[in-house]
């Protein structure tokens, strides 16, 4: 099949499909208006992006007499609308529809894409209460944006709420935060709140469509982590910081008119156009009823401090070490790490950033070949300055984007706590310290997936 996209006509959704299904009508993902797909460009036509057409009710005709001439038939809108496109591909050659530039996708009811020309396209994630985001883009600014987005489609006001954990350092301008938008065209009217890597934490706007962008404040000498708000009554807007999610403090509030549907939800740009900034976050909460109180955020966690170290390796007492009761999480390689998934297949309990692609960033501990029924249940507690019967080995990336690895049979400190195997799923709580020179470590909780890996096809 020929397959080609072509633009929603009420929102720009781009959609795809194949020549066979010129002249159907579909359902638009994002607006669920109904429209009529156009018929398919030539080869040499592809590179261009058609537009279907919307489907208009037909008014119901008042029977006709038998005695009566019939009246020539009208044809609808749609069908016209269809009949000059078709023509216009046929003798020009040449269709093309502006439409702002998004991928359309979806995650547990959060819809994600990218917002204008951002030269490399991002990605969204979720795994345990953390939201990973990663976006490029010139900026959130000027006169049009141009970012990723993760957001749900609402009506009236809402309150926004998220910790922001960590970001990249693309610039010192690369922002994660919370967004409000009339619409998901780069020029759309927005209000924001963000943090950035050496800008501090801000709160902009742009008050009306294709309108300049402009700050309302800026407080500087503030990074992740850190817990921002962003609420919206009306037209007004209204930013808030805290330190710890209790205390908070308002940066302003702003007046921008916008219509009864808005988009809201979380906004990474890397302020560099083709390089991808990660940002990640949790405590991610949306509140919806404007009548109601606002939702006061869950008292956050202190940051995991690395442990006292000496001049030779990590100093732990191990059966006193208490392990927070939060995802798996600190530093490896001199890089904030938070785990987004756990496997023990093999021997080798891995826990690693992503769900899904290659293991670059994380740790794996062999137990040469241990199955996670003999470690159901039990603790472990391997010191440092001794040898031990597991590998650990680390993963992560250099600024050039190469993954390097790093392994340690022994000097090393860890303690796992592995709850009861159930369901093909191995819980536990873990605490290692590594006698790298950058003092990696990683403490918290995990769910493995213990399932065992499908055996391979033998080779014919």
């Amino acid at each position: 099949m020929s397959e080609f996209k072509y633009a929603c006509p009420v929102c720009g959704q781009h959609i795809k499909c194949d020549a066979s299904q010129a002249g159907s009508v579909m359902e638009c993902p994002t607006c669920f208006q109904k429209i009529t797909v156009p018929q398919a460009p030539s080869t040499a036509e592809q590179k261009f992006i058609l537009t279907g057409s919307k489907v208009m009710e037909r008014k119901k005709m008042a029977p006709v007499d038998a005695g009566a001439s019939a009246a020539p038939e009208k044809k609808s809108p749609a069908v016209a609308i269809a009949i000059v496109l078709i023509l216009l591909a046929a003798g020009a050659g040449i269709f093309f529809f502006h439409a702002p530039r998004f991928h359309h996708g979806r995650t547990a009811g959060w819809q994600t894409g990218d917002i204008g020309p951002v030269g490399a396209d991002g990605s969204f994630s979720r795994a345990q209460g953390v939201f990973t985001l990663s976006g490029s883009g010139a900026d959130i600014w000027y006169q049009a944006d141009a970012f990723r987005y993760v957001f749900k489609t609402l009506d009236d006001g809402c309150t926004l709420t998220v910790h922001v954990l960590n970001l990249e350092k693309t610039d010192a301008w690369a922002k994660a935060g919370l967004m409000i938008r009339e619409s998901l065209n780069p020029d759309s009217a927005y209000a924001m709140v963000f943090v950035s890597p050496s800008s501090g934490i801000a709160f902009q706007q742009r008050d009306h469509t294709a309108g300049p962008a402009s700050a309302v404040r800026n407080v500087p000498n503030l990074a992740a982590p850190y817990w921002i708000r962003l609420e919206r009554q009306g037209n007004t807007f209204q930013a808030s910081s805290s330190e710890d999610g209790t205390t908070w403090t308002k940066m302003g509030s702003t007046t921008i008119p916008m219509g009864r549907q808005i988009y809201a939800g979380l906004a990474v740009c890397s302020h560099k156009q083709g390089t991808l900034c990660r940002a990640q976050f949790d405590y991610v909460t949306l509140h919806a009823d404007t009548n109601a109180a606002p939702v006061a955020a869950p008292i956050a966690p202190k940051p995991v401090a690395a442990p006292p170290a000496s001049d030779t390796n990590w100093l732990l007492h191990l059966d006193a070490a208490v392990i927070p009761d939060t995802p798996a999480a600190g530093r490896i390689h001199a890089q904030d790490f938070i785990s987004e998934r756990a496997t023990f297949q093999t021997g080798t309990l891995t826990l690693r950033a992503g769900a899904r692609g290659a293991f670059e960033f994380g740790v794996a501990i062999n137990f040469s070949g241990a199955q996670p029924e003999a470690l159901s249940g039990k603790s472990l507690n391997l010191l440092a300055g001794t040898n031990t019967s597991a590998r650990v080995m680390l993963r992560w990336k250099d600024a050039d984007g190469t993954v390097q690895k790093s392994n340690y049979d022994d000097g090393y400190a860890l303690r796992l706590e592995f709850g009861a195997l159930a369901n093909n799923r191995l819980p536990g709580k873990i605490y290692l310290c590594l006698p790298d020179p950058e003092k990696s470590y990683l403490m918290g909780t995990f769910n493995a997936d213990a399932r065992k890996p499908k055996p391979k096809s033998p080779k014919k």
